[in-house]
């Protein structure tokens, strides 16, 4: 009976692991043909969620079918629950931030952001942490709550930025000459936008030199392209 008993587990566990594979797979079918604007972060979540629940349901089921009492079982889990819940706070305190980062997007997989004190590209994310590649190729694990607490800056999120630069010039220096050699760099590149246009202005007289502010506008793509091309031509 014993061994009975235990094929009867393990086959019910096979067919539950079956079962969650189909699960996941429906429910990521189902999101990518949705017209609902959902996150990749948020998809990710369902989807393992599924799985994980399908899965939970097939483990007590199959206790059951050992003999056990899945009742007392079941109260037992949820005073456990209730106590590490409680000695773990800053966990599901990580966890509820997460949730408000589901629901709220302010990033997605691929954006490059500065949050938690970090700056780089969202690599993935789960309801305690995010993972975030910096741009010289580090792993760094960000718990969700120093993330949700924080001021987050997504770099990448618009489509266009602007490219924020500040050139001298001495005081006994030709000042128009200075403003349209700018405006001929700025004006000549192919990656900056006409539209917003250009801006090019006399800006503060420092103690050495008089400073023109330069901001043309680019794809959030070219701007490290533009601000390096221009800086070169000025030069």
């Amino acid at each position: 009976q014993l061994g009975f008993q235990v094929v009867t587990f393990l086959l019910v566990l096979r067919a539950f692991w079956v079962v969650s594979r189909i699960g996941r797979s429906a429910v990521r079918r189902g999101l990518e043909r949705s017209k609902l604007d959902v996150s990749s972060l948020a998809k990710e979540f369902f989807i393992k969620t599924t799985g994980r629940l399908i899965m939970l349901v097939g483990i007590i089921i199959a206790v059951a079918q050992l003999g056990v009492e899945v009742a007392p079982l079941l109260a037992g889990l949820g005073i456990a629950g209730f106590v590490i819940g409680f000695a773990l706070q800053d966990t599901l305190s990580n966890f509820a931030s997460g949730l408000m980062i589901l629901v709220y997007r302010p990033f997605d997989v691929g954006d490059a952001v500065e949050a938690g004190g970090v700056t780089g590209k969202v690599d993935q994310m789960n309801l305690v942490s995010t993972m975030i590649l910096t741009f010289d190729n580090q792993l760094l694990i960000v718990p969700n709550k120093q993330v949700w607490s924080g001021i987050i800056r997504n770099i990448t999120n618009q489509d266009t930025r602007r490219v924020d630069m500040t050139f001298g010039i001495g005081y006994s220096d030709d000042i128009p000459k200075a403003e349209k050699l700018l405006t001929e760099i700025v004006s000549s590149h192919e990656k900056v936008l006409k539209d917003p246009e250009p801006v090019i202005r006399l800006h503060t007289l420092g103690e050495s030199s008089v400073d023109f502010i330069v901001r043309p506008w680019s794809k959030t793509s070219d701007y490290w392209d533009v601000y390096w091309d221009v800086t070169r031509a000025v030069k």
